[in-house]
This record gives C-alpha cells, sequence and structure tokens, in this order.
C-alpha cells in the first residue's frame, strides 16, 4: 500500500531516503530494503521532492548505537553540512528503537534545522501530546527488542548449559553430533594432531603448512592455520566453558603453543632463520623489535650475512627514539651467560611468594567481609561518624579487591623450568641450527627486554 497523500509545504524541499532493514524484519515484518525505497520513492514522487541521497544500513537492528550504523554517521555528517532539509523513513521503528539515542539525534537535528518524516505513520514533534506519543512508541519498540534479545540470550545459555554449539565453523578435527554437541572427527582428527605437532616441531606456521599440505595433498593457507592453532575448541574451551568438550590435545600445551605462536621464528626471503624473531622488546616503548641482515664481503670475495635486530617502531614511524640495533651474535653471547642463574632467582622468587601467599586468599576474604559488616552496624547505630566510616570502608574495599585478585590468579607450574635448570644442556645447544635454537628458546622465554645499554631483561614463561 503507497501513501499518496500529498502535502503542499514540503514541496521543494531536499530530502534523503534512510532503510534500514536487519534480517529478522525481513523475514517477520516484510520489511524489506525494496519494500521500503518503493514506498518513499513514491512519497517523494507525491511531493515532489528533491532525493538528494539514500542512505542503507543494512542488516543492523535500531536498538544498536547509532555510532555503529555507518550509513547513520554518513547521514548526521550531510546533517551538519546542511545538505538536506528532511529526512525521510518509512517507519519510527526503522529510525530508532533506542529513546536516549533518539533524543541526542534529535538535538543534533533541530541544531541544524533539519526535519524527518515517518512516511506510512503520523507524528507530530510540536506538541507536548505528540512529543509525548513518540517517546511511548519508542519505549515500547525498545521493549520488543529488548525482550527479544533475552529471549535469545536464554535460548543460547540454555544451548551452552547443554554442550551444544551455537553457531560458526568448526576447525578440522572437530565435528558435530546429532545433539549439536562437539566432537573429534576420526576423518580429519590426524590432521590437526599432526597440525599441533609441526609446528611445535619447526616453531614456524608457514612450515606447519608447507609441510601438511604436502602431506594430506590440501591447499590450506597460511591464515586457516594460523587461526587454528589459536582456536581453544581444540583444547576442549568454548567461550567461558573451559570443559565444553572433550579436548584434542592438553590444555597446557594448547596454551604453551599459544605464546609460541605469538612469535614463531620467521625464514626471510635472504633464507636466515632470526632465532630470536618476535621475542626481543624494546625498552623505550615496549613494541617488538624486527630482524635484519648485515652483509660483509671478506677478502676472499664471500660475502656473509649477519642477523641484527632494531626497533621496529622507530624505522616505521619514528615514533620511538632507538636508532641502534644489537647483532644476533651479542644477544645469544649474553642471553647464554646469564641464563642459569636468572632462571635459578625467578624459580626461588616464585617459590618464595608461593610459600608466603599459602593462607588461603578465599579466608582472608571472608574475614575482610565481615569486618565490612561490623564497620557497618557501628555506623547504623551510631557509634562511628559517617567521614571515618567512609575511610575505614575504602581501607577495607581496597583489601578485598586484592584477596579477590589472588583468588583468580592461577598458580604456575614450574617443574618444567626447574627441570631444564637441571639439565647439562650448554654443550648440546652448540650442535642446534638456527631453527632448534629458535625452538629452543621460546620453550623457556616469553619475552626478552632489550635496554639501550644492552643489557636485557628476561620473562620466563
Amino acid at each position: 500500500m503507497y501513501y499518496t497523500q500529498s502535502s503542499p509545504e514540503l514541496y521543494g524541499m531536499r530530502c534523503v531516503k534512510y532503510i534500514r532493514c536487519s534480517h529478522e524484519d525481513q523475514v517477520q515484518h516484510g520489511d524489506t530494503l525494496e519494500a521500503q525505497d518503493e514506498i518513499l520513492d513514491d512519497f517523494i514522487k507525491k511531493n515532489k521532492l528533491v532525493l538528494v541521497d539514500t542512505f542503507v544500513d543494512e542488516a543492523l537492528t535500531a536498538r544498536k548505537r547509532f555510532t555503529q550504523r555507518k550509513e547513520f554517521v554518513r547521514l548526521l555528517e550531510g546533517v551538519r553540512r546542511h545538505d538536506f532539509d528532511i529526512i525521510l523513513f518509512t517507519k519510527l521503528d526503522r529510525w530508532f528503537r533506542n529513546i536516549g539515542d533518539y533524543h541526542k539525534i534529535q538535538e543534533i537535528l533541530e541544531a541544524n534545522n533539519v526535519q524527518w518524516k515517518a512516511v506510512t505513520e503520523s507524528y507530530d514533534t510540536t506538541t507536548t501530546n505528540g512529543r509525548l506519543h513518540i517517546n511511548i512508541r519508542l519505549s515500547v519498540a525498545q521493549d520488543e527488542c529488548d525482550r527479544d534479545s533475552d529471549r535469545i540470550k536464554d535460548v543460547f545459555a540454555y544451548k551452552l548449559r547443554n554442550k551444544s554449539y551455537i553457531t560458526g565453523k568448526l576447525p578440522r578435527g572437530l565435528m558435530l553430533d546429532d545433539k549439536k554437541h562437539v566432537v573429534h572427527d576420526p576423518e580429519w582428527k590426524q590432521l590437526a594432531l599432526d597440525m599441533f605437532d609441526i609446528f611445535e616441531a619447526t616453531n614456524s606456521k608457514r612450515k606447519t603448512v608447507v609441510l601438511l599440505n604436502e602431506k594430506y595433498g590440501l591447499r590450506l593457507t597460511y591464515e586457516i592455520i594460523a587461526n587454528s592453532l589459536r582456536n581453544p575448541l581444540y583444547k576442549g574451551q568454548y567461550r567461558d566453558d573451559p570443559e565444553f568438550c572433550e579436548p584434542l590435545i592438553a590444555p597446557e600445551r594448547f596454551d604453551r603453543l599459544l605464546i609460541a605462536g605469538k612469535h614463531d621464528a620467521r625464514q626471510r626471503g635472504s633464507g636466515i632463520t632470526y632465532i630470536f624473531s618476535g621475542l626481543l622488546i624494546c625498552s623505550d616503548c615496549m613494541c617488538r623489535m624486527a630482524g635484519l641482515t648485515s652483509q660483509y664481503k671478506s677478502i676472499d670475495g664471500i660475502t656473509k650475512k649477519f642477523p641484527r635486530y632494531r626497533c621496529k617502531t622507530h624505522y616505521q614511524s619514528h615514533t620511538c627514539p632507538r636508532n641502534g640495533s644489537f647483532s644476533e651474535v651479542y644477544i645469544e653471547k649474553y642471553l647464554l651467560e646469564r641464563i642459569r642463574p636468572a632462571l635459578a632467582d625467578y624459580i626461588a622468587e616464585y617459590e618464595v611468594k608461593n610459600s608466603a601467599s599459602e593462607r588461603r586468599p578465599e579466608a582472608d576474604a571472608a574475614r575482610i567481609k565481615a569486618k565490612m559488616k561490623k564497620l557497618y552496624d557501628l555506623f547504623m547505630d551510631d557509634l562511628i561518624e559517617k567521614s571515618m566510616y567512609r575511610i575505614e570502608y575504602d581501607k577495607l574495599r581496597a583489601q578485598l579487591e586484592e584477596a579477590q585478585a589472588a583468588i583468580s590468579v592461577p598458580k604456575k607450574d614450574v617443574s618444567a623450568l626447574r627441570d631444564f635448570l637441571a639439565r647439562p644442556w650448554e654443550e648440546v645447544y652448540q650442535t642446534f641450527n638456527p631453527e632448534e635454537k629458535a625452538r629452543f628458546w621460546r620453550s623457556i622465554l616469553q619475552s626478552a627486554v632489550v635496554h639501550a645499554d644492552g643489557t636485557i631483561d628476561l620473562n620466563f614463561l
């Protein structure tokens, strides 16, 4: 049905069309983009308006903040430039279902003398009753959206409680059974296991792609492997549930490889493997340092290449003052000389802290809550002043937050580092090739902060 009633006061005005449709609207109410466009075109023709532009926000709900609706943001830019006089849409709920945002935008429109009109509905913004009617209509629309959202959240929560997978493509090695539970896929399980084994052995996503494609005759891309190595479903976690499904690999191993994946050893076009790639941090800007190669030609004419590391931020944007570089030979020598005492100090310090916190932070939190209750009782009985109550309450609140934070901090297992410290690995290390050296350092280090004077702070896994 077209609304052909003309309004002479609109003749000649510059207008724009605003069309919005979510998938739910298309299915449930037939408010398709095409249907809205036809109605608005008919209104423009009957009222002799001048069309300036059309703004279409597809598959977006009007409950979403207007700053997240790209075409709506573009429309507001036109409002501020005074590109048009009136905004047309079919119904008020195409415009907004959020009362707060509606009034914010209305202020902008009024400040720039821009009107709006819902061509299939009648609203009046010039009277108190008219504005009240708009607020009531928006409240109803907002409530409908919120109720739909709550129903969807309840359905999702029910599915998650029953370990049912909600949405998204599963990575290779996993599949859904008839109850939508994530289970191991017997056809591709071995590929997934090989993926983690290869990455652990090579510490290179690129080599993992190549070797998997060669073995299975596939065309897997770097992005597929990189995303798969980060997918927590492999360790049995989905959303906030760490026991959502049976893990394909041990969670501890997945977490360790996840850290390694953030700075895998890369072989550049020069054919050189940078053994500290992704591990070194510039102390001035705390950004990662990048590898480069220096070349020297010897007297006998042989070109030799020497890997070095420099601050990537300085050379890309000049926002970091660090303009020097450090040779890989220097960094390797520095770490080899200091890794044992630094690791021993780290383990000892951690064990001292761990033994000092054996008091159970849960008990501390309970005691602090009891004190807060007693303090409140004293205040309610007028036994302490409000100012004193506030001071003591803030102190207890800070103590409670500290205790609660201690509850959530997981205890770290340093047994692997202790075993590493007990082994005589130095002689074996000298026989490693660059890739094996890269894998070695990533098995114990999370990062190494390099200072301008050449000193390095070590952060262990």
